[in-house]
């Protein structure tokens, strides 16, 4: 797992292509492979949001009530589980300086970490960290209700909408969150037609898309035709991006 933090000295404007994008986690941690995808057996996970700060817990329940509104063959149910206790089979969010494996979150949002059955891809864990540095995530509760659902998507199976060449825009599952632009407050199309393939019940319906849990900000890109890299000034614009970290993942044999 890696960390970048890149300064852009350019307004980049990039084509906006479609939506098709969702990606599943996978057995070999290689997401645009075709290797047995990771799930819940249950069709269901427990899910413990207590340790979050009061006016925290809240909006956390919100995202896991509206994963459960979007996805009808899978259910976030309420658990009682421990931090970063990676056998309690409970997916905890919390806010922490480090990831459930003691690596600094740099400048990531949220980190999820997940554990798995190697030979079956059967969720045997997860856990959520949330960037205590991260001063957005305390101010700004559209901002963190929308980490907090991407990092649900993680939790049940999804990796992120953009790590195939796919831009992933337009999705709640998308390794970057622009800070400027209007907030995601649901699962969109794409991240629940995700969840339907590895949940799927009857009724779901829809056609699916072609197909770390971890979330990322970034300035505001504006969008037009085609791409252009403006350069000279007055036009020059330092934007800083913090990118991506992957999800921490762990498998084990039966």
């Amino acid at each position: 797992m890696t960390r970048s933090v890149l300064a852009v000295l350019a307004i980049a404007s990039f084509l906006t292509t479609s939506a098709d994008a969702y990606e599943l986690l996978r057995v070999d941690n290689n997401p645009c492979g075709n290797s047995q995808h990771l799930f819940w057996p249950s069709h269901s996970a427990a899910v413990n949001t207590s340790i979050l700060p009061s006016d925290r817990v809240q909006l956390a329940n919100e995202a896991r009530l509206r994963w459960n509104t979007s996805v009808r063959g899978f259910q976030f149910q309420v658990g009682v589980g421990r931090e970063c206790d990676a056998n309690d089979g409970v997916a905890t969010l919390g806010f922490s300086t480090t990831s459930c494996t003691g690596e600094s979150l740099g400048d990531a949002l949220a980190v999820t970490r997940s554990r798995w059955r190697l030979q079956t891809g059967e969720l045997l864990d997860a856990d959520v960290a949330f960037n205590e540095r991260m001063t957005i995530l305390r101010s700004n509760d559209d901002i963190f209700l929308q980490v907090a659902m991407h990092e649900l998507g993680h939790v049940l199976g999804l990796d992120h909408s953009d790590a195939c060449r796919a831009s992933g825009d337009g999705t709640l599952m998308k390794s970057v969150l622009y800070q400027g632009a209007p907030r995601i407050q649901w699962p969109t199309d794409d991240d629940i037609a995700g969840a339907n393939f590895i949940y799927p019940s009857e009724g779901s319906g829809g056609e699916l898309p072609q197909g770390a849990n971890s979330c990322a900000i970034a300035s505001s890109p504006r969008r037009s035709g085609s791409a252009v890299l403006l350069l000279g000034p007055p036009l020059l614009l330092v934007i800083r991006r913090w990118l991506v970290r992957r999800p921490q993942r762990s498998a084990e044999p039966i």
